[in-house]
C-alpha cells in the first residue's frame, strides 16, 4: 500500500533523505540492508510495498533518491537505483492478493502510465471496484510506448501491469475517451474519474524548413523504433533538435536504427542540459556528437525540398535574470550538415476540446484546468493527475500522484475535504556538517557495468549489465543507516557528558551558551555511546540495532559474572595466518591466540567470535582489546555492542575494525581461504568465552542466524 497517507490524526513520520527523496517513499534503508545480508526475498517485499511499477524503476528510474543520499557528501552517494534492479531479479516476490471490494462506488482511470496505474492500484485496495480505459493495445502509457528496449524489456513493464491487475483493477485496452466514450457516458456508471493522460504529443518549432518531408518528431519516431523495426536508409546523417532525456532515447535510437551519424543540438550549455549526466555520457559512448548552447534557426533545404543541414546559432544565455526562459544568442552561426532532423523538444497534451462538452474548462491554451488543492477539474466528480496536470517529470513523480489523487477520490466519495498539500506529510534529517563528513571512512562505489558503447549500438538489447551478487553485497554496504543514530531517552539522562567524551562524530555537544544536546541527524549509529551511557539513556532508533543490543545482554552478565578483570588481547598470530600462508583450516584453535595475550594470570578470560558458514567452514578470532580495569565493564558493552551492530546490518569488513584496532581483517580474507564464501553464507555468529587457554568457560552463544 502506498506510504502517501492523508490521516490528519496520525504523527508525521520521520524519513531517512533517501526515502523522504524517493517520491513514493520506498523504504531504501530496509531494502539495501536486506540486500547487504543476502536477504534478497525481504528486500523485494520493501521494494514492492508501496511501489507498483518497481520493475520499471528498478530499471529506468532517474533516482532522485540518490540525489538525497547523504553517503554524497563523503564520496560518492550508494547505487540506489542499481541495487533494488539486482533484488527484484534475485529475489522472490510475494503473490499478490487480490482486494476484496467492499464500497459500493465504481471509479474510472483514462490513461494507463505509472499516475493511472498507481490511482487505480490504491483504489482497489482501499475496496472500490476500478477500470481502467487505455487508448492503446496494450497498458502502460508513455513508459511501454516510447520508452527504448535498450533502456526498459517489455517483459518488465508487463510484470508490473500483471500485478496491478491481480490486485483486482480491470484494464480495457483499444478504447479511447472522445471517440469511443464520453465523461457523460462514463458518469452513469462511475461515481468518480480520473484523468491520468498523459503528455502524448510532440512538439515542433515554427523556424524554416520545419516542414520538410524528412523532419520528425520524437514520440512518433521513438514508437516506430520500438514496434515497426524502423531503420534509415544507408547513408542518412541526423540531427536531433532537444537537450533532454528525450532527446537522448531519439539520438541513442537513431544509432540503433542504423543512422550513418548523429548529432544533437540544443539550447543549453553542456552543465545544465535537462538531460540526466548519465544519459549524456551514454550517448556520446555510443558516437552521438553533442552540439550544446547553439539554437536551431533554420532548416536548409535544396531546390529538391530535401534537407542539406541546420543553421544554428551561438547561445549565450537560457535564462534572464528572473531566471525565466528567454535565450539570449550572439553573433556566432554554424550549419551542421544532415538530412533528417528529429525535433525532441518537449511534449503536450492532444487536443481535449471534447472535454468541454462535459463542462470540463480548458485554459486559453488548450491545456486542462483543475484544482491544485484538491485535483478535481472544474467539474467536481473529475479529477486530474500525472503529467496531464503536473507536467513532464520522472515515472517515479507520476506514480506519486496517482496515489495522491487515489486519496482525493476517496475523500471525495466520502464528503471529506482535502488538500494535496497535506497529503505527503513528512520530515527529514539535515545535511551531515563538514566535521562529521571528515570522520566518516572513505568507500568506493560501485559502478554499474554497461555493455561497451560499440557493441551496445548495434542492437537494442538492455545497455546495463547491472550489478553481480558481490558487487550488490559490497554497495549494500556503502549505506550509513542514516535512521538508525542514537536517539537519548531525556527523563533519564543524567547529563554525565561521558557520551560527549565517547562519541568519534562530537554527536552530543555543547553550545556556546553552554546548553548540551545530542545532534541525532548526526549520528553514525557506531553503537559506542549506547553501551558507554551508565544511566542507559541511549538507545538506537532503528529496531536492527537495537534488537542486536537486546540481544548481547544475557551474555555480558554471564561473563560479568565470572570474572573481576580482562586481558588485552591481540591477535598477530590470527593476521599473520591470513597474509602467510594458508593455514590447514580456518577453524583456529586457542593455541594460536595463547602467545597473544598480555597477562601473567591464567584465570582471565578471553572473548572469541566464531563465525560459522554455510558450507560448514568457521573461523574463530578474539573480539575486541579489552580495558584491563575491572570498573570500565562498559568498554566491553561498547565492544560487543559495535560489533554486534555492524554484523547484523551485513558491515562485515567494518565489523573487523571493531574486533581488532591492530589490523584490518578485509573481506577478500575469507574469499582467499575460501572460495566459495560469499557473506551471506553466515549462518550464525557465536560468543566463546574462555578463562585459560584451551578451556571453554561459556560456550555457543548464538547470536544472529542470517
Amino acid at each position: 500500500m502506498s506510504n502517501i497517507k492523508y490521516d490528519m490524526a496520525s504523527a508525521v513520520p520521520e524519513y531517512p533523505p533517501c526515502q523522504g527523496g524517493c517520491p513514493v517513499h520506498t523504504d531504501i534503508q530496509e531494502y539495501v540492508r536486506q540486500i547487504s545480508v543476502g536477504n534478497y526475498d525481504k528486500a523485494v517485499e520493501a521494494i514492492t510495498a508501496p511501489n507498483p511499477m518497481a520493475s520499471v524503476c528498478g530499471l529506468i528510474c532517474a533516482h532522485p533518491c540518490e540525489t538525497e543520499c547523504r553517503r554524497k557528501d563523503v564520496d560518492e552517494a550508494v547505487s540506489i537505483r542499481a541495487l533494488k534492479r539486482y533484488a527484484l531479479e534475485n529475489g522472490n516476490w510475494p503473490e499478490v492478493k487480490k482486494a476484496e471490494v467492499t464500497r459500493t462506488e465504481k471509479v474510472a482511470v483514462i490513461g494507463s502510465g505509472p499516475a493511472g496505474l498507481a490511482a487505480a492500484k490504491d483504489l482497489v485496495e482501499m475496496g472500490f471496484a476500478v477500470t481502467v480505459f487505455e487508448r492503446e493495445s496494450e497498458a502502460g502509457g508513455a513508459i511501454t510506448n516510447f520508452i527504448p528496449r535498450y533502456r526498459l524489456p517489455m517483459e518488465a513493464m508487463r510484470k508490473d501491469v500483471a500485478r496491478v491487475v491481480a490486485s483486482g483493477v480491470e484494464i480495457k485496452t483499444g478504447v479511447e475517451l472522445g471517440k469511443d466514450l464520453s465523461i457523460d457516458e462514463l458518469a452513469e456508471e462511475y461515481k468518480a474519474i480520473i484523468l491520468a493522460l498523459g503528455l502524448p504529443a510532440s512538439r515542433s518549432l515554427p523556424i524554416p524548413g520545419a516542414d520538410a518531408k524528412d523532419v520528425m518528431l520524437a514520440l512518433p519516431f521513438l514508437s516506430s523504433a520500438k514496434y515497426n523495426d524502423f531503420i534509415f536508409e544507408p547513408g542518412r546523417n541526423v540531427l536531433v533538435i532537444g537537450g533532454g532525456n528525450v532527446a537522448m532515447d531519439v539520438a541513442r535510437s537513431a544509432v540503433r536504427c542504423g543512422a550513418a551519424s548523429v548529432q544533437l543540438a540544443c539550447l543549453e550549455c553542456r552543465d545544465i542540459m535537462p538531460a540526466s549526466p548519465w544519459e549524456i555520457e551514454e550517448a556520446e559512448d555510443e558516437g552521438v556528437i553533442m552540439n550544446d548552447a547553439w539554437g536551431p534557426q533554420r532548416i536548409v533545404v535544396d531546390d529538391s525540398g530535401n534537407i542539406t543541414g541546420m543553421e544554428l546559432k551561438e547561445v549565450l544565455d537560457v535564462f534572464d535574470d528572473q531566471k525565466r526562459f528567454n535565450p539570449q544568442y550572439g553573433e556566432s552561426q554554424k550549419v551542421v550538415s544532415c538530412d533528417v532532423v528529429i525535433f525532441a523538444i518537449g511534449q503536450g497534451n492532444d487536443n481535449l476540446s471534447y472535454l468541454t462538452e462535459s463542462g470540463i474548462e480548458l485554459t486559453e491554451r488548450g491545456i486542462l484546468q483543475y484544482n491544485r488543492r484538491t485535483m478535481q477539474t472544474t467539474r467536481p466528480d473529475v479529477f486530474a493527475t500525472g503529467e496531464i496536470a503536473f507536467g513532464p517529470g520522472l515515472a517515479v513523480a507520476a506514480l506519486a500522484s496517482g496515489q495522491k489523487v487515489a486519496q482525493a477520490v476517496k475523500c471525495y466519495l466520502d464528503n471529506v475535504p482535502f488538500d494535496a498539500n497535506l497529503a505527503d506529510r513528512y520530515t527529514t534529517f539535515n545535511d551531515l556538517t563538514d566535521g562529521t563528513v571528515e570522520k566518516v571512512k572513505r568507500i568506493a562505489r560501485q559502478d554499474v557495468p554497461l555493455l561497451d558503447g560499440e557493441t551496445r549500438g548495434h542492437h537494442f538489447d538492455v545497455v546495463e549489465i547491472g550489478y553481480d551478487e558481490r558487487a550488490a553485497l559490497c554497495e549494500s554496504r556503502r549505506c550509513m543507516d542514516c535512521a538508525a543514530g542514537a536517539e537519548c531517552i531525556d527523563d533519564i539522562c543524567a547529563v554525565c557528558l561521558t557520551c560527549l567524551r565517547t562519541c568519534p562524530y562530537d554527536v552530543p555537544s555543547i553550545d556556546e551558551n553552554g546548553v548540551f544536546s545530542i545532534r541525532n541527524e548526526e549520528c553514525q549509529a557506531c553503537g559506542l555511546c549506547v553501551g558507554i551511557c551508565p544511566a542507559h539513556a541511549i538507545r538506537f532508533r532503528d529496531q536492527y540495532a537495537q534488537h542486536a543490543l537486546d540481544q548481547m545482554e544475557e551474555a555480558l552478565t554471564l561473563a560479568w559474572d565470572e570474572a573481576s578483570s580482562y586481558s588485552i588481547v591481540v591477535s598477530d598470530s590470527f593476521r599473520n595466518d591470513l597474509r602467510g600462508q594458508r593455514p590447514q583450516s580456518l577453524l583456529l584453535s586457542m593455541a594460536n591466540i595463547e602467545s597473544d595475550v598480555v597477562s601473567n594470570s591464567a584465570s582471565k578470560p578471553i572473548i572469541e567470535v566464531e563465525v560459522e558458514t554455510a558450507d560448514t567452514v568457521s573461523v574463530r578470532l578474539p573480539l575486541a582489546q579489552f580495558m584491563p580495569l575491572s570498573p570500565r565493564i562498559y568498554t566491553q558493552y561498547m565492544k560487543l555492542a559495535w560489533f554486534t551492530t555492524l554484523i547484523n546490518n551485513g558491515k562485515y569488513s567494518e565489523a573487523t575494525e571493531a574486533v581488532s584496532q591492530t589490523y584490518e581483517l578485509p573481506l577478500d580474507a575469507f574469499t582467499q581461504l575460501n572460495p566459495n564464501f560469499q557473506p551471506h553464507h553466515i549462518t550464525k555468529i557465536t560468543l566463546h568465552f574462555s578463562a585459560a587457554p584451551g578451556k571453554v568457560m561459556i560456550d555457543d552463544i548464538g547470536f544472529l542466524t542470517l
